[in-house]
């Protein structure tokens, strides 16, 4: 048995990451929880942390050992995975470093799902596992007396599968598994991969109201936000027109003169990353986060609300017409989209940059 003194005054970084590799390795499950539990117990104690900084060291030992429990527990000890993810989480979800992305990837939700009880964190773990090609369609309800069930219209009301849209240009290996810290490349590769296939010149600006993009607000109070992403509202022209207005804005020496059509579902992948935290340095991304928001963001597109037939959300993406260019700026991480819909005679700017 391993035994673990006063967390805050004993242990270094360094000696938290090598014991909890150390135990991992040794496959010294108990050893791994009650390190993490007596970090947990510490953090809890103020006598213990003399200064903010301590604090800080403490929370991110104990954030280290909780990233190895999550990945390396194994299935009889899922439940103590749980627990862990979701003592991160109400610690500090916009700090918790996505680490429900993390065990998504190692855990089906049949062996997760029953024991996640943090309504935000279920489905934030649930659309984790979608996005990595999971049908949860079959877990809309739960028998009597066990774990909650998951709701469509909950946090935007993405549906418990993928729409064939999504499927479309979405890699489950490769785009789900962005999720983590941003090695400096170029984080949403896709748009700007497009080409110049289709191009076309950007008419002239005429008079009309100027799109003007925010950032969202937050999906839901207290869910982590790393949106770097402006939206604007609906402006009531073409996209090319509204992109025309949005770039007026920009010095004539940098104003773009050419856009290129793409389909909403090849734009999915950036726009689910961006969304979700992608950026050019050191942020943590969550595909997860992102899917839920860009449900949320169609929805009020379409005016349809959170519990309409995922149905109704594709019918509307299926209708709409986008647009993206490039900037002489453009460096390491950018989503330049213009939406427009033909039915209701409006467009939207989506637009978003983090350079060097």
């Amino acid at each position: 048995m391993t035994d673990f003194p006063d967390m805050a005054h004993h242990f270094t970084w360094g000696e938290v990451f090598n014991q909890s590799d150390r135990l991992a390795d040794e496959r010294d499950w108990d050893g791994l929880v009650r390190l993490y539990d007596a970090l947990d117990a510490a953090c809890a104690d103020p006598a213990r942390l003399p200064s903010p900084e301590d604090d800080r060291e403490l929370r991110q030992c104990r954030g280290r050992v909780a990233r190895v429990a999550v990945v390396e527990l194994p299935v009889s000890r899922v439940a103590d995975a749980a627990r862990i993810l979701e003592r991160e989480f109400e610690d500090g979800p916009a700090h918790s470093g996505a680490l429900w992305e993390v065990l998504a990837q190692v855990r089906t939700w049949q062996e997760v799902g029953p024991h996640l009880r943090h309504p935000l964190l279920r489905h934030l773990v649930a659309h984790a596992r979608i996005l990595r090609g999971e049908d949860l369609t079959p877990y809309l309800s739960s028998p009597a007396g066990g774990p909650p069930s998951l709701e469509p219209g909950a946090y935007g009301g993405a549906p418990l599968s993928l729409a064939p849209w999504e499927a479309e240009f979405w890699d489950a290996e490769t785009h789900a598994g962005s999720a983590g810290r941003s090695g400096g490349a170029a984080a949403v590769p896709g748009l700007s991969a497009v080409g110049r296939e289709g191009r076309f010149r950007l008419p002239p600006a005429t008079g009309g109201s100027t799109p003007a993009p925010t950032a969202p607000e937050p999906l839901v109070p207290g869910a982590p936000s790393y949106c770097f992403v402006e939206i604007s509202g609906p402006v009531p022209c073409e996209p090319e027109q509204a992109l025309a207005r949005f770039l007026q804005g920009r010095p004539a020496s940098e104003r773009p003169s050419y856009a290129t059509p793409v389909a909403f579902a090849a734009a999915y992948p950036d726009l689910v990353l961006a969304l979700g935290g992608s950026s050019a340095y050191g942020t943590v991304a969550s595909p997860a986060l992102g899917r839920m928001a860009l449900w949320r963001m169609l929805r009020e597109f379409g005016g349809l609300d959170a519990l309409a037939p995922a149905a109704d959300v594709s019918a509307f993406v299926a209708g709409l017409t986008c647009l993206t260019w490039e900037l002489a700026d453009d460096e390491i991480w950018f989503v330049h989209l213009a939406v427009g819909d033909g039915r209701q005679g409006v467009s939207w700017i989506i637009d978003g940059q983090d350079i060097d």
